[in-house]
């Protein structure tokens, strides 16, 4: 996929994935070996604790039934949901522990061959998420993957992020999700002083749309008209960054990847790249399958490429 995009520097890219086969086989692989002992050790608590849920659970509604009918205790549908919840997260125990230790070690290891680049850290600052204007409106953010380095001189921020707000329902309220997938936030080599932000399209509700301090921008590129609303703070500066040739790029990333949910903000020297992937990335190691498994290493090296890819697609690594 990355190597069919014309901008991406390709000699860069085989040359890399060359050298990553001989840094699997002497760094990678001999930790994924290792580590397959502690997965086991997990998937072992998880069918024991589902095991033990499985009796457990229709003990508890026994009980209820009984303190209900016979001690005139009133039992609701409420604490059978809370009962369920709580076997719920003590079965996810192993799997959540799973995942922070053997995932990190893993991937500690992984974004040692990207020199500059380290992984973790808590996501993007909630308010400065808020403020970029490039995702919906959520309550509750779930940081999953990050990363942050220099690459090719430009400095680059990534965030996986998982994004719900509340909505009310006749029953209450029920947490929907408004955004999954990566956040991309890396320097400019254009100088300006506003704020200028390009969201995909939203037929007519985008009559709804009102962004404080910023005006509705008409370009001349029907395409781009058409996929994506453009709101600045400066109608002039924001012809000057969205260039014909920089919108071009963009459809490139939608296809690069393979997702039309991109919005693109500027602002305080730097670019913003909200993608709405619905899938969880960055992901190198299973829990019910064997960790030594480079197929999905592979994967995380391509999905890593991509975000390189993305200095090369829309030229930041060239001052212009």
């Amino acid at each position: 996929m990355i190597i069919e995009i014309d901008d991406i520097d390709k000699e860069a890219y085989l040359d890399s994935k060359e050298k990553f086969e001989e840094y699997y086989a002497k760094q990678i692989e001999p930790v994924l070996k290792e580590k397959e002992k502690v997965r086991q050790k997990y998937v072992g608590q998880f069918w024991t604790l589902l095991l033990f849920s499985v009796f457990i659970f229709p003990m508890l509604i026994i009980v209820a039934f009984y303190l209900s009918r016979y001690q005139s205790m009133e039992i609701n549908e409420g604490i059978f949901g809370i009962l369920f919840a709580i076997l719920i997260f003590i079965i996810r125990g192993p799997y959540e522990k799973y995942k922070k230790t053997v995932k990190n070690d893993i991937m500690n290891v992984f974004i040692n061959f990207f020199e500059g680049f380290k992984y973790g850290g808590k996501g993007m600052n909630i308010d400065d998420l808020r403020q970029s204007r490039l995702v919906p409106d959520f309550d509750y953010a779930r940081p999953d993957d990050c990363f942050e380095g220099v690459y090719q001189g430009v400095r680059i921020n990534v965030s996986e992020e998982f994004l719900t707000r509340d909505v009310q329902t006749r029953k209450g309220t029920r947490e929907v999700t408004v955004f999954q997938g990566i956040i991309v936030e890396m320097d400019m080599n254009k100088a300006f002083k506003g704020e200028t932000i390009a969201l995909v399209d939203s037929g007519i509700f985008n009559f709804f749309r009102k962004f404080e301090g910023l005006e509705n921008v008409k370009l001349e590129d029907v395409a781009f008209e058409k996929a994506f609303e453009i709101y600045s703070s400066d109608q002039v500066e924001a012809r000057y960054l969205l260039t014909p040739a920089f919108m071009e790029r963009i459809f490139k990333l939608q296809k690069l990847f393979e997702s039309k949910k991109i919005s693109v903000g500027f602002k305080n020297q730097k670019i913003t790249v909200a993608i709405d992937t619905q899938e969880d990335m960055f992901e190198p190691c299973s829990f019910f399958k064997t960790n030594v498994n480079k197929a999905k290493i592979d994967k995380v090296f391509e999905e890593f490429w991509t975000i390189f890819s993305m200095v090369h697609v829309l030229k930041l690594n060239q001052h212009i």
